[in-house]
């Protein structure tokens, strides 16, 4: 039990290590200029240094946004909170079918390598169940 302890504490200490909030001037011009381009509307914006990546936390229209950059500039990952009535309609029509006692607390879209999934949060009362879909309505994952 005392090692598991141990290994956690490396674990959650390696992962702070590598996720460093940064200054907008530690950011590379290139990246910075791609992301004004692209979200010239956002707000609260937040940048972090994760690993090889430059991660940037914003909100447009009080929605929340994350983008993960590369250090050449390639936008590899895209996170945005979204409402539930936008997602796809085989995705509702899913979680209509195998969860009809759950509401539909928080969504997010994800995109990473082309592929775009929905994290889904689920409550019935005190229980909740995180669910992630592909757009055609494919269970990918479960968490209870």
């Amino acid at each position: 039990m005392k090692i598991l302890k141990s290994l956690f504490v490396l674990l959650f200490v390696g992962l702070t290590v590598n996720a460093q909030d940064i200054s907008s001037s530690e950011v590379p011009t290139t990246i910075q200029s791609q992301f004004k381009q692209a979200y010239k509307n956002a707000t609260d914006i937040e940048w972090e240094k994760e690993m090889n990546n430059y991660k940037v936390e914003f909100e447009i229209n009080r929605m929340d946004y994350e983008v993960w950059y590369s250090e050449t500039g390639e936008q590899v990952k895209f996170e945005k909170e979204i409402q539930p009535n936008e997602l796809p309609t085989a995705v509702t029509t899913a979680i209509k079918t195998n969860y009809s006692d759950y509401s539909i607390d928080d969504c997010e879209m994800r995109k990473v390598e082309g592929r775009t999934t929905y994290m889904i949060e689920l409550e019935k009362w005190f229980n909740e169940i995180d669910v992630v879909y592909n757009k055609k309505g494919k269970l990918l994952r479960e968490t209870k």
